[in-house]
């Protein structure tokens, strides 16, 4: 069931990464747009700054954007925290919390913006109700972690990667790219990663 979960989630992310605009969006340390593991192997390690905590840095070199890992998880732990991929993933998820936040509130001003385009309207007004939903899932998220339920923690994870895609979809459909390119990109890796993580490395049985 995990692993048939995680594949339903790579066709859809993968068909999310493939469009033009995450093209476009994708940061010049990258030289790709995001895809799933089976089509990209994930970055160089010389990619990640070299004081990086190592244990963080192991982590991070194994999922599809280890830069992004290393950046937007980091800042959400703890000095002090005893890294492993729990500790991780609870980080990722904080700070795709906080980044779908960030994309709200663009989202939302450029939507309530008069000289905002109706074409543009609707499709923003979807990605504001996937940014809703992602922030709304973050509990979910956290629970299925506390109650070490790893099928639950692999549908919550996934039901981002959903959210995600329907945004880029409805730009897609229109014809027009998004007007937050670059946030909406690396929102993007970072759910992919919170998955590389969730699925692949956290084993509850082990108590990792």
């Amino acid at each position: 069931m995990k692993h048939l979960t995680l594949l339903l989630s790579l066709f859809s992310f993968s068909a999310y990464t493939a469009s033009p605009l995450v093209a476009l969006a994708s940061s010049p340390s990258d030289g790709q747009s995001p895809s799933s593991s089976e089509d990209q192997p994930p970055q160089t390690v010389s990619k990640i700054p070299s004081n990086v905590n190592p244990k963080l840095k192991k982590i991070c070199q194994e999922v599809n954007h280890p830069t992004e890992c290393v950046t937007t998880a980091g800042p959400f732990l703890g000095e002090t925290a005893d890294i492993s991929p729990v500790t991780v993933l609870q980080a990722e998820i904080e700070a795709i919390d906080s980044k779908a936040k960030e994309a709200l509130a663009k989202a939302t001003k450029l939507a309530a913006d008069p000289t905002t385009s109706k074409t543009i309207t609707f499709p923003l007004n979807i990605c504001i109700d996937g940014y809703k939903a992602i922030l709304k899932n973050k509990q979910a998220i956290l629970d299925a972690i506390s109650k070490r339920d790893a099928d639950d923690l692999n549908m919550e994870l996934s039901s981002n990667v959903d959210h995600i895609s329907q945004c880029e979809d409805a730009f897609e459909e229109a014809k027009i790219n998004s007007p937050i390119p670059e946030l909406h990109s690396l929102l993007g890796k970072m759910i992919f990663n919170s998955i590389n993580i969730g699925v692949d490395m956290v084993d509850f049985e082990n108590k990792n």
